[in-house]
Parts: C-alpha cells; structure tokens; sequence
C-alpha cells in the first residue's frame, strides 16, 4: 500500500527488472507496435545502419519504466505524466532495471502528488566464470569454464563504461557475471496518491 503520508522525499520505489531482452521479443513488439524499422529485428540492416546489432524499441524500454511505476502504485495512485530521454540502447541479452526516487511531495487543489526522478539501467552481459565453491578470487580455475556473451565481441560496450558483477549460487558451483552498465533511460514522472 502507497500512502502519502508515509512516502518522504528520496523514497526508492522497488526496482523493476526485465531480462534477459530476447530477439523474438523485439520481433513480437514490432509486430504489435506497428513500429516495422528492421534495425529492431534484421542484424544485417541493424548494422548497415551502423549498429552494432538489433536494438529494442525505445518505447518498448519506456513500457518498462511505467510498469515499474504502475506496479508500484498498484489501484493507491495513478501516473499522470511521464518524461523520458532515451540515452542509451538495450540490446538482446540485456537485463533492464527500471528504477525511481521520490524528489518532491505536494499537495495541489486538494491531491496529492509525488514528483520523480527515473531512470532505467540497462546492464549487457560480458562474461559469466564458473567456478568451484572453494575459490578465493575471481579467476577461471581448472575446473570453471568461461562464457562470453555477444557484448564481449561485437563491440557493445563503450570506454569509460561502467562494469559491474553479480554472484551467485549454480548447484555446486559461483558463477560471477560481469555487466556492463549505461542508463537507457532517464526522466522525470508525476504521480497521484489517493491516500
């Protein structure tokens, strides 16, 4: 439950994650949207349009960012506006993490309402190591195997591009993922809370 009185300003709503971005998604969404532009769906013409790849629609990654907001607010309130820069691409394999913090609380004619701050972090994939549960630092030993992802040899990562890594539990193995991350999306969005 979303109730005004107990929101403050710099309140974080729940992160929402998407992903990992499928190819067919992007075809599928194409289909739905009308939005036919084959640098979405073709790899060859993606590139020729000097792409590294298939990138998704943005208003596809901006459907995410109102559905972490609307999930959010649940039937407590309702988006009234939303305003978004696209500034970066989210490509296959990506994981997306729509994200937003409370910057200003008012009331107006008797409503109330929250200003946002929002962003979207789309983080792609490099390289998953697989390792033994005994290891002590992050290197592939004898018995781990290494995965690269797409974004490790077609050049979807940028200098200076944040990287960051998630561990976690596989059976009787870790596996460290590396990501690099980029904001897709940043943006401003008003809310109303009935309560």
């Amino acid at each position: 439950m979303v109730s005004f009185k107990e929101i403050e300003v710099g309140f974080e709503i729940p992160t929402y994650i998407k992903g990992p971005i499928k190819r067919e998604q992007l075809v599928e969404y194409a289909k739905a949207s009308g939005d036919g532009n084959p640098i979405h769906t073709n790899e060859q013409i993606a590139v020729m349009a000097g792409l590294k790849g298939v990138i998704a629609h943005g208003l596809l990654d901006m459907a995410y960012m109102i559905q972490a907001i609307v999930n959010w607010l649940g039937k407590d309130g309702e988006l009234k506006s939303i305003d978004v820069q696209f500034r970066g691409m989210v490509r296959p394999g990506d994981m997306v993490h729509s994200k937003a913090k409370v910057t200003k609380k008012y009331e107006e004619n008797g409503k109330k309402f929250l200003d946002l701050e929002i962003w979207q972090e789309a983080l792609t994939p490099i390289a998953t190591i697989s390792s033994s549960l005994t290891i002590d630092k992050i290197e592939p030993p004898p018995d781990g195997t290494v995965k690269l992802y797409e974004a490790a040899y077609r050049g979807w990562l940028k200098d200076g591009q944040n990287i960051v890594f998630e561990q976690k539990k596989v059976d009787n193995k870790i596996e460290h993922t590396f990501y690099g991350k980029q904001n897709s999306i940043i943006g401003t969005a008003k809310v109303e809370l009935f309560k």
